[in-house]
């Protein structure tokens, strides 16, 4: 009578279950890794904010001591108010922000009819065209600035925002038109036939049919063009003279160097005035942080 042995591989269960486990802890441990390198990098380029907060609400003595201190030993938080009595500071964001207004909606009309344009129609000298308008990003900014200047000297444009606004209304620039033609790209053509069928002409299928898929880019382009403005202190330096025209960037350095009724030092005043300047661009990333990533992966995903 024969039986059969049922004897398990034992020891090849015991191998495959400790190689399982051994890969189960490097796996761990090389996401710890990974967050703690993630949070280490964070906390570093967090910190520059963080200082300038802290500094601002500290003495001009507690700054400028030989030791530094990374946590005031009384808030001061009415340096915040310092800086709206002794400069009109709030006139000076106010500035800002219609320039953005203004420039905002230019960008996303004027650059999403040129990126449209470029990835869907077929003219003479196309790629022509589209190579030579990336070639003005290869240009500084310096070579051009006396011919404008003389331009809207001429035009008697100077003390006005227009010099500062007219450019979004003209195809909002180069990057931002490759950005918008990169992500039209990526949207099938289908739909676009699909809409010619119905009857829709181009403009009806550009504001029906890719607009409304274009959200993620959109929003990118309204971030950036809102940073570029925001941060911008040549163009209003060059082109603005009068101090009620101030936008916060060149209020911000004629605050350095604004006589006082006292001599003491303001650096912990500006530090306050730096912190005001932050809070719009902490709270605009913070609401469209989602489509900001999203519109910079997919608009590379096609070129």
């Amino acid at each position: 009578m024969t039986t059969t042995s049922s004897a398990a591989p034992a020891p090849a269960t015991a191998i495959d279950h400790a190689y399982s486990q051994a890969r189960r802890r490097q796996r761990l441990l090389g996401k710890a890794a990974t967050y703690l390198l993630l949070t280490l990098s964070g906390l570093m380029f967090a910190f520059p904010l963080y200082w300038t907060v802290s500094s601002s609400l500290q003495t001009w003595q507690e700054l400028r001591s030989f030791t530094p201190h990374l946590l005031p030993e009384v808030p001061q938080w009415h340096n915040y108010a310092t800086v709206f009595r002794t400069v009109p500071f709030a006139r000076w964001m106010a500035n800002s922000f219609l320039i953005v207004a203004i420039t905002i909606p230019g960008t996303i009309i004027t650059a999403t009819m040129t990126a449209y344009a470029f990835a869907r129609f077929n003219f003479v000298g196309k790629n022509v065209w589209f190579i030579l308008m990336l070639g003005t990003m290869m240009i500084p900014a310096t070579v051009t600035l006396i011919p404008q200047y003389l331009l809207f000297f001429k035009l008697k444009l100077i003390n006005t925002y227009i010099p500062l606004t007219i450019g979004s209304w003209l195809g909002g620039g180069a990057f931002m038109v490759f950005l918008l033609r990169q992500f039209i790209l990526s949207i099938p053509r289908d739909l676009d036939e699909a809409a010619t069928i119905d009857g829709a002409g181009p403009l009806r299928i550009l504001w029906s049919v890719i607009v409304p898929l274009m959200k993620p880019a959109l929003t990118t382009v309204a971030i950036l063009q809102f940073l570029n403005d925001w941060n911008d202190f040549f163009g209003p330096f060059i082109y603005l003279n009068r101090q009620n025209l101030f936008t916060a960037a060149v209020g911000l350095r004629f605050f350095q160097y604004l006589p006082l009724e006292t001599q003491d030092p303001r650096d912990h005043l500006l530090m306050a005035a730096a912190a005001i300047m932050t809070i719009p661009v902490l709270t605009l990333f913070a609401l469209a942080q989602r489509y900001f990533i999203s519109g910079v992966v997919l608009s590379g995903l096609k070129v």
